[in-house]
This record gives structure tokens, C-alpha cells and sequence, in this order.
């Protein structure tokens, strides 16, 4: 049986996107737990807590709240590699029994009405009418995401979802940083040779040029649904 390490390169050595692995396993903006943990902030999660990673990937967020908290987490996408990838990694981690991964699309999500305590989305604004199904009331939409109007703000989101907000930060600037030292990275990958120009080209375009073009914000929010 692969290590969590070997899975995890062989998922990458296998994506036609080279712009894939500088993002790791949580495949967002910071590649780590940094914003997910600052929106978790007083938020109670517990064993019995239902959690949902909306468009989860190979489930880094699953397996790491479910690892942390020992809560149920369900993950959906609609790339069944990426969540056999998900599946496989719970396995190793020793968390498979907690993580429940299935194909699903956000405008028609499977899930049960008022379902979970706690909705995570990590790079990704979704269909606000399921989010807001699918959640509890009192429960929580947790999200992070690039957005290309400047006037964007964690109030002008809250209310596209007819939630309340809780917590707000504009963490452009961070994701500016992350993205250019990932342009410094793959140019160094692509001196050695380990890249070619196209990919190089794929990751910067990736970055911090769609940022520049648009003047667009990168948003943290956490919203509550109404009781």
C-alpha cells in the first residue's frame, strides 16, 4: 500500500495542470490550515457535528477536520479521481470510517434539507439556494474565495446567501504574496528543467494575473444561516 506521501505525488504526476500541486492536498489559496482555522474560530465542533467540504478536491479539509475534531465529514465534486484520490488518503490517515465522499454538483446538491451544522468552502462561490438548504438553522458557511469585482465584501456575500456575517477579512494581500511565491517557484522549477514553458506559463496565468486584471478582492467570511 502507497504512503500518504507517494498517493499524493502519484495524484499530482497524473494532473494534466501543472498549476495543481503548488496548491498541496487543501488545494486553496495558503495550501495549509491558516484561514480555515481562523474562520473556525469560536465555533463549536464537536463528534457530533455534521460537517460538508463543498467541492472537496482529494479532501484535505475532510480528513484534517475529521482528524482533528473526530466528526462526521462528508466531501463532494464531481471529479471522480480526485475523490477516489480522497477516499484512498482517508484510508491511510486512518480517518476512512469518518469521511464520506460522493459525486454531486452544487445546483442540485443530494443531500437531506438542513443537514449540517457547518458548510466549508475553500476557492469556490456556490449555489447559494442549496448552501443555504442543505445548512441548519443557526449552522455555518465557512469561505474563502477569489472574487473579480473590487467592491466585493463579506457583506455583499452574506447577503447573496441570505445569511448573517459573522466574521469578515480581506486577505488579498496574503493570497498575492502565497501566488507570487509560486511564480518564483515554478520558474526555478522550470530553469532545472522539471517543467516545461507551457507549465509555466499555466501557473502564472493562474496567479497573481487574474488578480491585476480585475482588481479583484480575495475574501474570508463566515456567515450564519438564520434560526
Amino acid at each position: 500500500m502507497l504512503n500518504k506521501t507517494q498517493r499524493l505525488q502519484q495524484w499530482f504526476s497524473e494532473r494534466s495542470r501543472s498549476d495543481a500541486e503548488p496548491y498541496g492536498e487543501f488545494q486553496h489559496v495558503g495550501a495549509n490550515q491558516t484561514l480555515v482555522r481562523i474562520l473556525l474560530t469560536d465555533v463549536a465542533v464537536t463528534p457530533e457535528t455534521a460537517v460538508l467540504d463543498a467541492a472537496c478536491g482529494i479532501g484535505g479539509n475532510a480528513r484534517w477536520l475529521a482528524s482533528l475534531y473526530g466528526c462526521v465529514v462528508w466531501g463532494y465534486d464531481i471529479d471522480e479521481q480526485a475523490l477516489t484520490t480522497a477516499g484512498e488518503l482517508a484510508e491511510i490517515e486512518g480517518v476512512a470510517d469518518l469521511c464520506r465522499f460522493v459525486s454531486d454538483r452544487d445546483t442540485a446538491l443530494s443531500f437531506d434539507d438542513e443537514q449540517f451544522d457547518v458548510v466549508l468552502s475553500t476557492e469556490g462561490f456556490y449555489h447559494p439556494p442549496e448552501i443555504f438548504r442543505v445548512l441548519k438553522p443557526g449552522g455555518r458557511f465557512l469561505l474563502t474565495d477569489f472574487f473579480e469585482s473590487s467592491e466585493v465584501s463579506g457583506e455583499s456575500i452574506a447577503a447573496q446567501y441570505g445569511m448573517e456575517l459573522e466574521l469578515s477579512h480581506d486577505v488579498t494581500d496574503l493570497a498575492l504574496g502565497f501566488l507570487r511565491a509560486k511564480e518564483i517557484e515554478a520558474s526555478l522549477l522550470a530553469d532545472a528543467g522539471l517543467i516545461d514553458a507551457r507549465q509555466l506559463v499555466e501557473v502564472m496565468n493562474s496567479g497573481n494575473r487574474r488578480y491585476s486584471s480585475s482588481g479583484g478582492r480575495h475574501i474570508l467570511a463566515r456567515m450564519r444561516k438564520p434560526n
